[in-house]
Formats: C-alpha cells, sequence, structure tokens
C-alpha cells in the first residue's frame, strides 16, 4: 500500500476513534488487531516491547484526562461513601472511553512507524505537501523537520524534567509550567535538527486508484458505527 494512503488511513482512523463512540471504539479495536497481526506476519516488525513503551509514555496523560472527567462531570457518585469527593459515573464512562481512544491511536501510530521506513514518511508526507510549494513553503524541509520531530518524542518525558528542573523556583506555577513547556519545544526540535544521517527519499510514485478505496472504506464503516 502506498505511504499517501496508508497517511490518510491513519488520520481517518484517529479521528474516529477520537469520537469516544463506544461502536467505533470495538470496530476501530479490532482493525487494529488484525492490523497488527497482519503487520507481524508479513513484515515482522510487530515489537510488543515498543509498543508498551509508547502506551506507557502517555500514562500521566491517561491519568490525567481520567481525573478531569471522573471528577469534573456532574452525575451520580460512584463512590458514595466519598460523597462530595467521589468522581462520577458518567465521568468515568466518558474518561475510560477517551482513553480507550488515546491508547488506540497511539497502536496505530505505532503500526504505521513500524512498516513504514522515515524515507518513505517523508514522501508520504511531501506527496500532501505538493500545494504548499505554491504558498512558497518549503515542503521538504517541512516534512523531514516533522518525521525527526516525531522520533524525538521518546525524549520528551526527560527533556520535560530538565525544564522543570531548570525553571527557577521563585515563579509561580502556571509560570513554570509555561516556561517548561516553551522549553520542551525548542529543545524537541532541536534535537530534530541535530539528528545525523542521511534520509533516503524514494522518488514519488504515483498511487493506484485502487488503494484510496481502503480509506473509503473506513470511512463508511466509522459513519456507519457512529450511526448505529
Amino acid at each position: 500500500m502506498a505511504t499517501p494512503v496508508r497517511i490518510l488511513t491513519l488520520l481517518i482512523l484517529a479521528a474516529g476513534l477520537a469520537s469516544g463512540h463506544p461502536i467505533v471504539l470495538l470496530a476501530g479495536g479490532a482493525l487494529l488487531i488484525g492490523t497488527g497481526f497482519w503487520v507481524w506476519q508479513r513484515y515482522r516488525a510487530f515489537d510488543a516491547q515498543t509498543l508498551m513503551n509508547m502506551l506507557r509514555r502517555v500514562r500521566w496523560l491517561l491519568l490525567a484526562i481520567l481525573i478531569l472527567y471522573g471528577w469534573f462531570t456532574p452525575g451520580v457518585a460512584l463512590l458514595s461513601t466519598l460523597g462530595q469527593f467521589s468522581p462520577s459515573l458518567e465521568g468515568m464512562q466518558q474518561g475510560l472511553l477517551r482513553v480507550a481512544a488515546l491508547l488506540a491511536i497511539v497502536a496505530a501510530v505505532y503500526l504505521l512507524l513500524a512498516i513504514t521506513p522515515r524515507g518513505e514518511l517523508v514522501a508520504g508526507l511531501l506527496w500532501y505537501g505538493r500545494p504548499l510549494r505554491r504558498l512558497g513553503v518549503d515542503a521538504t524541509r517541512f516534512a523531514v523537520r516533522l518525521v525527526l520531530a516525531l522520533e524525538a518524542v521518546p525524549q520528551v518525558q526527560t527533556l520535560a524534567r530538565t525544564a522543570l528542573l531548570d525553571t527557577p523556583s521563585g515563579a509561580s506555577r502556571m509560570q513554570r509550567l509555561g516556561r517548561a513547556a516553551t522549553a520542551v519545544f525548542q529543545a524537541t526540535l532541536a534535537r530534530a535538527e541535530q539528528s545525523t544521517g542521511d534520509i533516503a527519499v524514494p522518488d514519488p510514485q504515483p498511487v493506484p486508484l485502487w488503494q484510496w478505496l481502503l480509506p473509503s472504506a473506513l470511512t463508511v464503516l466509522l459513519i456507519a458505527a457512529r450511526v448505529c
């Protein structure tokens, strides 16, 4: 399958999963399991440890989602003995759906990266970046920096910890978080710029028309699942 089709399929799947609809999540989860098995059978590139590491890096975000939905959504108390300090049943249900959606999206991104060399990924992004050239945007530079930045993301936790330690102690909590976020963003881009090694970008190839049927079929499937 051509890389542009893979990228579009990922974006459509991520958009559907982000809705948090239970049926969509079940359909998306089934597709991911089937795709993961296919990747393992054909490419032998499925590494469960790498996937678990990616999921573990978003654990604090998952916890924050549960807290925000569970404790700040009105509804029936899940633990009546805690009174007003109890999370709501409705909030926890919504929070778990959002957590499941984020986990599925991370898994989908991992599958794309597992079977797509970064040179082909850059080529796929360039395929979509052609219109930007008319606006004077250097699509090649943008695509390369995006791929290298994605490769630097696993180091964000270390960068964030360093940024927080380097922030002046006299600053308020919001100021420290703001400065830390800025430092992490700049450090991630710096790591991408300093990345060594050439990226072999293959020449663009025409995408067979029939391959566009896959993202089209996925769109219809997700819409049908949401309507159910």
